[in-house]
């Protein structure tokens, strides 16, 4: 809401305050009261280009220009000093009038440079706009210029000058491309191989989906959601507009690449090691943990703590996890290990969320399974990519084993996803399942060594004709697979004992659509409570009776208000996707992948076949 009063009030007093510095400046009082025109006018009195207008109705992009705009026309009257400055760039709705209607303000003749009084008065103007028109990254190469020799030229421009006239055209320019065109991401990890690769520089396409424009528009320039190297947000949030998108050319369909908004990245644990990890996986796993240890609860070195005697404890171990975070506490347990202390808990809004590529699978409307890693979309095996790899154990006589340079050289399988085992039990067995790759069945009292190698079923197949290999196995966790293993509390949507889905055996799931509407029971309000409340913002709860209140409404059913869709990596073993954290919103949709224009990996070096090629 207050955006809004603020840009109304600011199109307010532009339209009272205009005519009365057009007759200034020698020209018509009517020229102020025509829309568009007007700006057209002031445009010209300020020497700015004609189509400077084409940047108003542009979010963020019109921030920057009625910045630059306004300092402008404070110049016109040679309001240079540092309160002059900070009143006209923070307070224009004060200013403009009082250049408008104050008599004593009057037009002044241009800054001669030539002139050493009137560079210096100028001096800390320059650097106040040059900040406010590029925040940060402008003195940042502002100083780098100066370092490698740079100089204020006599009779000429100072650099500052020079500099915010020079990087306030350039940071329009980019954003314009950076938020209506194409916007350059880079691939951090192997959630995507052998489609994407670590290391690979892309761009992505928003116009096909259509744009989506900025909520949060007041932000540092070509930063995401946070200062380099501090915790310090890089935006705003108290002025923010509602979720809105430019016409597109094409429709979000099933196999294309996306980038989005990560749905569940509205909370973060500030700290280097897991801010960019899933906070609420975080927080069920150390209630879990902690619960575990207050009880004792193991038997065999392994958790011995049922969901049923867990339940009734859940919301206290919860709720003692999540104090203690918000108030800096640390994690017995992470991706990343033990942390002894956070910055506690930051909130984010959708567009500032960490950005996400993943493949769709499922559109709204469609039902989800998968059976032992292969994919069911409305009761079809759906088309597998070539590139889509899995994780499969091989199992070698003594002596035997695959030499990593070879598979590297052969197959660009890379170390971190060639591991490989002893196999202290000599006793094993390897079954087999349907829909996966399995050779033979071994039963040996014999000495083996086991490689887990992350592949394509086409290379798993290759690689077995490796000389020693007993037998191979695609890696499968069954539906009601124990995590408890590895310290987690039911990492697979809709992390709920309820259900016991597991990463290759899932669903069934319908994916909401717009306009759907969806029966309330126990069983739905699990899978859909979340898309319900947060993401369609609705307040809702259960009551005394186990009745669903859905904005102080008792509700039987719910009708969806946005289309949904299902993401996944096509590292099928390696990635975070839909499956551990749910649906993804249409709001949360930033582009589709468009082409790689560098690709480079710490261990190879640049990979020039990758250079350029287009993503599919």
């Amino acid at each position: 809401m207050i955006p809004y009063l603020l840009l109304f009030l600011m199109i307010i007093i532009y339209f009272l305050s205009f005519w009365k510095i057009f007759e200034k400046n020698g020209r018509e009082k009517w020229e102020g009261f025509i829309p568009i025109y007007n700006i057209y006018i002031w445009l010209k009195i300020i020497k700015k280009p004609w189509w400077w207008l084409f940047f108003f109705p542009i979010p963020f992009v019109n921030l920057v220009v009625a910045v630059g705009c306004n300092v402008e026309t404070a110049r016109l009257f040679g309001k240079y000093t540092v309160k002059d400055t900070f009143l006209m760039i923070l307070l224009p709705w004060y200013y403009i009038p009082y250049l408008a209607f104050d008599k004593k303000n009057l037009v002044v003749d241009p800054t001669d440079w030539t002139k050493p009084n009137e560079r210096e008065y100028r001096k800390w103007h320059d650097q106040i706009t040059l900040f406010f028109i590029a925040p940060f990254v402008g003195h940042i190469l502002y100083f780098l210029s100066r370092l490698i020799g740079s100089k204020d030229k006599p009779n000429k421009k100072t650099m500052a000058a020079d500099w915010t006239n020079a990087l306030g055209f350039a940071i329009v320019a980019a954003s314009i491309i950076r938020s209506l065109f194409f916007e350059a991401f880079t691939i951090p990890t192997g959630s995507m191989e052998k489609t994407m690769r670590i290391g690979d520089y892309l761009f992505v396409n928003k116009m096909k989906y259509g744009a989506k424009l900025p909520q949060t528009p007041i932000s540092i320039p070509f930063v995401h959601n946070r200062i380099p190297f501090t915790f310090i947000p890089s935006y705003v949030d108290w002025f923010s507009s509602d979720y809105r998108r430019l016409f597109g050319y094409g429709k979000i369909k099933r196999g294309e690449i996306m980038v989005f908004n990560w749905p569940v990245g509205d909370s973060v644990i500030v700290h280097e090691g897991v801010i960019a990890h899933d906070y609420y996986a975080i927080l069920r796993n150390q209630a879990f943990i902690n619960c575990v240890r207050d009880l004792k609860a193991f038997e065999n070195n392994r958790i011995n703590l049922s969901p049923e005697r867990y339940k009734p404890l859940q919301t206290k171990y919860l709720n003692a996890a999540r104090k203690k975070l918000l108030n800096g506490g640390g994690l017995t347990q992470s991706p990343v290990g033990k942390i002894d202390k956070t910055g506690g808990i930051a909130t984010l809004p959708i567009d500032k969320k960490e950005n996400y590529i993943k493949r769709c699978v499922a559109v709204g409307g469609d039902t989800l399974e998968i059976i032992d890693n292969v994919l069911f979309i409305n009761g079809d095996i759906e088309e597998q990519k070539d590139e889509v790899i899995f994780s499969y154990n091989f199992y070698f006589k003594p002596g035997s084993y695959i030499p990593q340079d070879k598979i590297l050289e052969d197959f660009e399988i890379y170390n971190d996803q060639h591991l490989r085992f002893d196999i202290e039990n000599k006793y094993i067995s390897v079954l087999d399942t349907s829909y996966k790759d399995t050779l033979v069945y071994t039963n040996k009292l014999v000495g083996f060594s086991k490689e887990q190698i992350t592949c394509s079923p086409q290379t798993a197949k290759m690689l077995s004709r490796y000389s020693g290999l007993d037998s191979m196995s695609q890696d499968v966790h069954p539906k009601g697979f124990d995590y408890s293993i590895f310290g987690q509390y039911y990492p697979y949507f809709p992390n709920h004992p309820d259900f016991n889905w597991s990463r290759d055996n899932f669903g069934p799931l319908i994916i909401p659509k717009k306009g759907w509407t969806v029966s309330l029971n126990d069983s739905t309000w699990i899978l859909y409570k979340r898309a319900i409340e947060v993401y369609e913002k609705n307040n809702v709860l259960v009551n005394s009776k186990g009745k669903y209140i859905i904005n102080n409404k008792v509700s039987s059913e719910y009708t969806f208000k946005q289309n949904y869709y299902w993401l996944m990596g096509d590292n099928r073993h390696g990635s975070a996707d839909s499956r551990c954290w749910g649906f993804v919103p249409e709001d949360h949709v930033v582009g589709t992948a468009s082409f790689v224009w560098f690709s480079k990996h710490p261990e190879t070096g640049i990979r020039w076949n990758r250079i350029f090629s287009t993503v599919h």
